[in-house]
């Protein structure tokens, strides 16, 4: 189901939350009085007025929950962006050791292809690629078995070897990022706040469904809003390998 509402459009899924809320808090002062028959005034009075905190309380929740998924993205992002700056500095490293290094060259950019179509489809299944793991271990054989020869070749070969530590560590990151989203706790205060909204709804007068739905529409919007940014690797809203295939344009162009 999760997979389904990611594979919709970002409007789609605002709308489908929003109308569905609305509707939901809409209907249910029609359900309470199906159910139960007029209330007195006394106890809508009460409803209402609960309502009004109850709002309060979800509205910061909601609220703090995007600027958390917000950020989650944006760390992500930073990770992507920092493993293709490193896949650069190490191409330019190695174009340094002239033609004894080519097969490293080729390595990176094998890596960095592997990165983009093969592993990037499987951080969305929270998974990672075996392939990609074997191209980056070659890649590491590789570099690790270049042997520079004394002077500056050395001094390069020690950056070489930092890029690649470094490599590893944004590597790790952007595996382990396939599983970063919103602790269920959240969803779980969200989806308790919004059902007791909707028992508060139901004590209230039907005259007052109109402005009932506009509420669930304005709630399910916020919410909409929160799914839409929750999972860094799904939906219209997340990470891609953009910066890792600028860098490839870049290396195969000085390949030349």
């Amino acid at each position: 189901m999760i997979i389904f509402l990611y594979s919709l459009s970002d409007l789609s899924v605002t709308i489908l939350f929003s109308t569905m809320i609305a509707l939901i808090f809409a209907a249910a002062p029609f359900l309470r009085m199906w159910l139960m028959g007029q209330i007195s005034e006394i106890h809508s009075e009460i409803a209402r007025t609960t309502m009004t905190t109850v709002t309060g309380f979800t509205g910061a929740v909601l609220a703090f929950s995007l600027v958390q998924a917000q950020g989650n993205l944006r760390s992500v992002e930073k990770t992507v962006a920092a493993e293709a700056l490193q896949l650069n500095q190490m191409d330019r490293l190695v174009e340094s050791f002239g033609d004894k290094a080519a097969s490293i060259r080729n390595a990176i950019h094998a890596y960095a292809v592997s990165v983009v179509t093969q592993e990037w489809p499987k951080l969305s299944e929270h998974s990672r690629s075996p392939q990609t793991d074997d191209l980056f271990r070659a890649l590491s054989q590789e570099v690790l078995a270049l042997q520079p020869t004394p002077g500056r070749d050395t001094v390069i070969f020690s950056d070489l070897i930092k890029s690649l530590d470094q490599l590893a560590e944004s590597r790790q990151d952007l595996v382990s990022a396939s599983d970063l989203g919103l602790p269920p706790i959240f969803w779980e205060v969200i989806m308790f706040l919004t059902l007791l909204l909707v028992a508060f709804c139901a004590f209230l007068e039907t005259e007052r469904a109109l402005y009932l739905g506009g509420l669930g529409a304005g709630l399910g919007l916020l919410i909409a809003l929160v799914f839409i940014f929750d999972q860094p690797f799904l939906g219209n809203v997340s990470v891609t390998p953009d910066p890792i295939v600028r860098m490839l344009h870049v290396t195969s162009t000085r390949l030349g």
